[in-house]
């Protein structure tokens, strides 16, 4: 069964101050919360309580300008993302319905967390319907890195950069057997393909990267998308959290540094050019301190190989 409305009208509202979540769950405010259902602050004085409707859905509508939920990302049908009090949901598309799932990441790196020296998301809910993923998390205080950034000097961006070098050194310490997610499913950064290629089948993923001259004799953890905007510092503890992992999983140790090589989907978001490639160019210089290498070139060359170029 298809859903009714897009990925990102996924929240409507109900002319009796509540919600609807992917026309199957009730989103209400309470004043305390609940033994039984999953529920959350709302930053104030009363709680969110996500529950199962047990009759007939309500007339709904979509989001007002001036409700209290906001999309906080909106990436049309394929993904978008709500802040709802102290928490986030996120509904997604199952592109590559075989991934890892993001709350199974999320468990993982939870019980590793004494090996930790960041922050990150409590799993609130999880769900899939009609071809879709539904998460909610919980909400870590302060500023995205790409928010803070301008009102940093020299030696604070400098700082936080050296931080999250060090936080990819101590993911990468987590090892698996393959090029996979957390579980052995597949890992959904779709760069270890060719251009318009969604093959994430372990094996296929390993014979691309030794193709470009990846050394696959053992596999690492990584991010795989740790941008700007999944990364929370909170400056007045000097804490970092990082958040967004539906990505995450083993690669080959050269595929941390070369991603900051080309991806624009880690850049700052402003305008000047030479200034949204800051953070990118930093992490390289960062990364190749520790003693980590890329293969930018080849791996470029490689990807583009088939694309067909217009005359």
């Amino acid at each position: 069964m298809d859903a009714t409305y897009a990925v990102n009208e996924s929240i409507r509202e109900t002319t009796d101050g509540s919600w609807i979540l992917a026309e199957k769950l009730l989103l209400s405010r309470q004043s305390s919360p609940s033994s039984t259902q999953p529920s959350w602050s709302d930053g104030e004085n009363s709680f969110f309580v996500l529950s199962e409707a047990t009759g007939p859905m309500p007339e709904s509508r979509p989001l007002s300008n001036t409700s209290i939920i906001q999309k906080v990302y909106d990436a049309g049908a394929a993904s978008a993302v709500w802040r709802v009090g102290e928490a986030f949901i996120k509904v997604k598309k199952l592109l590559v319905p075989t991934a890892t799932r993001e709350h199974v990441t999320l468990e993982y790196l939870h019980h590793h967390k004494a090996s930790l020296t960041f922050d990150i998301p409590h799993v609130h809910y999880h769900a899939e319907f009609d071809g879709r993923y539904y998460l909610v998390t919980s909400r870590l205080p302060g500023q995205t890195l790409g928010e803070a950034w301008p009102g940093m000097d020299e030696r604070t961006k400098q700082h936080y950069v050296d931080r999250i070098a060090t936080i990819c050194e101590q993911l990468a310490v987590l090892k698996g057997d393959s090029i996979t997610g957390v579980d052995g499913h597949h890992i959904s950064d779709l760069f270890l393909s060719r251009s318009g290629e969604n093959d994430c089948d372990p094996q296929h993923l390993v014979n691309n990267c030794k193709d470009v001259g990846m050394d696959c004799s053992s596999f690492v953890f990584c991010h795989c998308d740790l941008g700007p905007g999944n990364i929370v510092l909170n400056l007045a503890e000097d804490s970092i959290a990082i958040l967004d992992w539906e990505s995450a999983g083993f690669v080959p140790r050269e595929w941390v540094r070369t991603k900051f090589s080309f991806c624009s989907g880690l850049d700052l978001p402003v305008e000047d050019e030479d200034e949204r490639v800051d953070y990118r160019r930093r992490m390289l210089g960062g990364l190749k301190a520790m003693g980590s290498f890329e293969v930018a070139e080849k791996w470029w060359a490689w990807y583009n190989a088939d694309r067909v170029v217009d005359s």
